[in-house]
């Protein structure tokens, strides 16, 4: 039952991860539009969305809420890869010993 409860924080953890990383290539991508960025600037949003918050002229509410999806975005990844370690541990059963 415990480890239940852990499979659900993986997948809580990694499905939050993802929605926040799709909202931020959103975000970065009108920003990047708003711009007329070239064809390679829209491409480098979607490999790393939060370096948008970095460039010349971004609004500082739309770089605020870069910030803020970065930081909830590694909080994200740190519920999900420490769930899966506690996951990990609690199912682990050790091999028998033969002799």
């Amino acid at each position: 039952m415990l480890a239940g409860m852990f499979w659900v924080g993986v997948v809580a953890g990694g499905s939050a991860a993802v929605v926040i990383w799709v909202l931020a290539v959103r975000l970065a991508y009108s920003l990047a539009v708003r711009r007329k960025a070239g064809a390679t600037a829209r491409l480098r949003v979607a490999f790393w969305p939060f370096g948008a918050r970095q460039a010349a002229g971004v609004p500082a509410d739309i770089s605020a809420s870069l910030n803020k999806m970065l930081v909830a975005f590694f909080l994200a990844l740190l519920v999900a890869i420490s769930s899966m370690a506690v996951y990990s541990n609690l199912t682990f059963v050790p091999p028998a010993h033969t002799q």
